[in-house]
């Protein structure tokens, strides 16, 4: 049996208040759900990425969606991956049609196909990240620059 590996790879980019993507960033996470590593994404193409430094704090009162997911084919992830998807799920999301873990397809879509889009936040000194989805309905308000107040969705 392979070795269990207790981290998961989610690549996700920022949602602002005008729908344009800005950066995108990859995260390892534990088998907390708590961020261990940051990087952002500068040229997917060319494999640039940048390191984090401090990214709980940098980080903070930033939206993300989620855009995949990558796992080590080489090594156990149905721990991770259960959790993930038990997160997942606690916010109504689905996940479906999950793969085997040793076909091809653990490469391409380890969690399977997902009934809504993911959205999280950074949450606290430890990095935690808290998930979001169109299942409940969650509703974030942000600032204009004007003072005013707007529903990001």
């Amino acid at each position: 049996m392979n070795k269990c590996n207790p981290e998961i790879l989610i690549n996700a980019s920022v949602v602002t208040h005008d729908a344009k993507v800005t950066a995108c960033y990859e995260f390892v996470l534990n088998e907390n759900l708590s961020i261990v590593e940051c990087v952002e994404v500068e040229s997917m193409a060319q494999g640039k990425i940048r390191p984090v430094k401090n990214y709980a704090e940098h980080l903070q009162d930033m939206l993300f969606e989620l855009n995949h997911v990558r796992v080590n084919p080489r090594l156990d992830n149905a721990m991770i991956i259960k959790k993930l998807t038990d997160a997942f799920s606690d916010i109504g999301v689905k996940v479906r049609n999950a793969p085997k873990h040793n076909t091809m397809a653990i490469c391409f879509k380890p969690l399977g196909e997902m009934s809504h889009n993911v959205r999280f936040y950074i949450k606290g000194f430890d990095a935690n990240v808290v998930f979001l989805s169109p299942a409940i309905r969650p509703m974030i308000v942000g600032k204009t620059k004007k003072g005013g107040l707007q529903v990001l969705r």
